[in-house]
Formats: structure tokens, sequence, C-alpha cells
């Protein structure tokens, strides 16, 4: 039965002790050390240990402690000098614990901790709307079983309350049947619909969002490998300059609904639920097969790669117009990075954020 990895220091000196120990008399390949730890420890081949493992590996040959043989993927590594130094004063593994991983990991627990807590908390509010609805749905079938008189059925009263969960699953049963504008309509809508309520009507929200892009996922599927494409021509055009012989590429979080700005920009809400749908979602249909591909997985580093620098880019050029109309925008796309950047960058990936 495998362990479960703890981040801590403790975890940290029991790696790079075996680490240096293994490698002491021969170099051995990265992979082969990996899987001797996982094998000797108990330990689970997980995110958390994969993560550990490469910093720790990166930090040492870094610092000197180790020396790549070659430059081979699964390259050998071998002990220097000042790697056997460590080993006979190993104090030095709390000073390099303290420089690489000390802050990461603490900020990684206390977003796990905040986590925990936001999902607690959504799952208890949840859980009372739906109790009381239940209590209010007895206490009107109450109301209406000690009637004595019986009153006709009023049309229009009928027709102005909308059965919150009936209506939301004919809307997912429909799915199948509208074509990609109507659904990236249908998900743009439910998506900001999400955004800006609670309890159990957003969660109605999110279900239709969910049913859309697996409905999403299929047509991809059927997609065709090999695709036509428009043959070029060499006309320069009526405006000045050559032109661009390619087209620009478009960027999903435009075809999602993101916008920024004074003017026609979306709430902080709406912007950051978008943001998630598209780090966490399957993107629509939209494009070829080998743009989708562009994109990367959901919930993988090159999704949130695209995000990141199409939103950067766009703050960059911005900054460089003439006029000053921009500030909202540029704001919005800076505040939107930031968001990106501490939701999923640190706390999800836990990577480490480049000095330059």
């Amino acid at each position: 039965m495998t362990k479960q990895l703890k981040l801590n220091f403790e975890t940290v000196q029991g790696l790079c002790e075996f680490i240096l120990l293994s490698v002491a008399n021969d170099p051995l390949s990265w992979k082969t050390v990996a899987a001797d730890f996982l094998q000797e420890s108990g330990f689970e081949n997980c995110d958390e240990f994969r993560w550990l493992f490469s910093r720790c590996i990166f930090q040492m040959i870094a610092e000197n402690w180790l020396a790549k043989e070659n430059n081979d993927p699964f390259y050998k590594m071998g002990l220097t000098f000042k790697g056997a130094t460590v080993l006979r004063h190993k104090d030095e593994i709390r000073a390099f614990y303290d420089r690489h991983f000390a802050s990461i990991i603490k900020k990684t627990e206390q977003a796990k901790a905040e986590a925990q807590a936001k999902r607690e908390k959504q799952l208890k509010a949840t859980e009372k709307a739906r109790h009381k609805a239940e209590r209010k749905a007895e206490k009107q079938n109450k109301k209406k079983r000690t009637e004595r008189k019986v009153k006709a059925p009023n049309p229009s009263n009928r027709a102005t309350k909308i059965d919150l969960f009936g209506s939301g699953q004919k809307i997912r049963e429909s799915i199948p049947s509208k074509d990609n504008d109507q659904l990236l309509k249908l998900w743009k809508s439910n998506t900001l619909g999400a955004a800006g309520s609670s309890g159990a009507k957003r969660d109605q929200h999110l279900l239709i969002v969910l049913a859309i892009e697996r409905e999403w996922k299929r047509r991809i599927q059927e997609f065709p490998e090999i695709e036509a494409f428009k043959w070029p021509s060499t006309d320069v055009g009526s405006g000045s300059g050559g032109g661009n012989f390619e087209r620009q590429e478009i960027s999903y979080l435009k075809i999602l609904g993101y916008t920024v700005g004074k003017t026609d920009g979306l709430p902080e809400s709406s912007r950051w639920m978008i943001l998630d749908r598209c780090f966490s979602g399957q993107l629509p249909p939209y494009q070829s097969v080998a743009e989708l591909r562009k994109w990367g997985e959901p919930k993988s580093s090159l999704r949130l790669k695209k995000m990141a620098y199409h939103i950067a880019s766009l703050a960059k050029n911005f900054k460089k117009m003439p006029s000053r109309g921009y500030d909202d925008a540029i704001a919005d796309w800076e505040d939107d990075l930031k968001y990106l950047y501490d939701q999923y960058y640190v706390r999800y990936f836990r990577f480490a954020w480049p000095s330059h």
C-alpha cells in the first residue's frame, strides 16, 4: 500500500540525502533514482512527488551538488565534490530547503486550506438552499391540502413560475440539437449567470455549462484530421504596405466572450468565471484540430501559457498606444493576469515565477 507524500522539510531532507547517496559511487539517470526512491519509500508517484523531485534535481545541479554527464532526456548525473561535502555536513540541506522550498510549500498548503474551506462553504450553502426549497415546497403542499375551496388554475401565474431544476434539465436535453452558434451563446449566458448567482441557481447554470462542453468535445472528435485550406494569393490589395500573408490567430478568450475595459468590459467575477472555464473546460469547435491543439488540453500548462501570453500581449500592445484612453482595459488585463498567476501558476501547478 502506497503512502501519501507530505510536503515538508523531513520529506525534502530524505529525498536530498537519497539522491546524493544514490550517485555517490557511479552516475545514474534521474529516472532510475526516482524509481528507486519510490520503491524504497513507498510513496505514490503523484503530482506532488514529480514536482518535488524535479525541483530537487534542478536546484542541486544549479548549486553544483550534482553534475550532468550528458544532455539526453534521461541524462545521468554524478556527485560533485560540493555534493560530497553536503553529505558530511547535512545542515546545508536545511538552508537548501529554506532557499528553494519553504515559501512555495507554505503558499501551497495555505491555498489547499483556503480551497477546502471554500468548497465546504459552497456545499453548506447548496445544502441549505436545498433544505429551504424542500421546506417551502412542503409548506405549500400542506396549505393546498387544507384548503377547502379548490381554485381554478391560473395559466398566467403558472407561466411566471420557473421550475429551476426542470427547466435546466430540458435545456441540457436540447443541447445535441443546437448548432455551434446557439451552443456558444447558451454557454456565455450560463457562464455569466453562474458568475452572478450562488447556491442551487449557480449549480444549475454550471451543469448546463458542463453539458455544453461535453457536447463540444463530442463534436471535436468528429473533426477530420486532414483539412482543406485556402489557396494563397500574391495580390497585395488596395491598402498601403504588403499586408499580412498569414491570418492572425483567433483567441478562444474572445470567442468565449472575454472583454475588458470601461465601455464593453465584463465585471471581474464574470471575467474570472470565463477564465476558469477556458482553463478547465472543453473549448468550442470553432477552429481546426490544429488550432485546438495549440491551446492544449484542459488544465494543462500549455493552456495556461496560451491564456497568459495572450492577455499579456494585449496589455503590452495597448500600453504602446499614444492615446491614454485604455487605462481601464490595461488595469483589467493586469488584474486578470494576477488572478491566473495566483490561482493556477502558483496554487495549481506550484511553478516558481521566473526572476528574469
